[in-house]
């Protein structure tokens, strides 16, 4: 979720899309092939987050998913997710929850160090692009 919050979102915020489209693979899920343990529910939280994109446009095109019983609870809580009217205000909560939890910690600061890296070099690389990923010092 940090990369979603320090770089994806203020991204897609400032490029303000008028559709997004997502190649949904769910791999990644826990108990699959990809081995990166990502819920169901992380993939529904992030699909919440997406739907605040674009006026909620949002379509998702199944893309991978290897072990059908993760798969269909991965897909169910997605599509739940793109159908539940009340996704902005969840979306909201749920950001409120994960920013009390950091209180003044730095969300980079809770995450593995080299993954902590790889973001800030991300955004690095893409800040002369980007406005919203300029350091406050520039």
């Amino acid at each position: 979720l940090v990369v979603w919050e320090k770089l994806l979102m203020p991204v897609a915020n400032e490029f303000k899309p008028d559709l997004v489209l997502v190649s949904a693979g769910f791999d990644a899920a826990r108990g699959d092939m990809g081995e990166c343990d990502v819920t169901p529910e992380c993939f529904a939280r992030l699909t919440r987050r997406l739907k605040t994109l674009a006026n909620g446009k949002v379509v998702c095109a199944l893309e991978g998913g290897y072990v059908r019983s993760v798969l269909c609870k991965c897909v169910e809580t997605v599509l739940s997710a793109l159908l539940d009217s009340e996704s902005e205000v969840k979306c909201k909560q749920e950001l409120q929850t994960f920013y009390k939890k950091l209180g003044d910690m730095d969300m980079l600061d809770c995450i593995d160090p080299s993954a902590s890296k790889s973001i800030m070099e991300t955004i690095k690389a893409h800040s002369p692009y980007w406005e919203c990923l300029h350091s406050p010092e520039e």
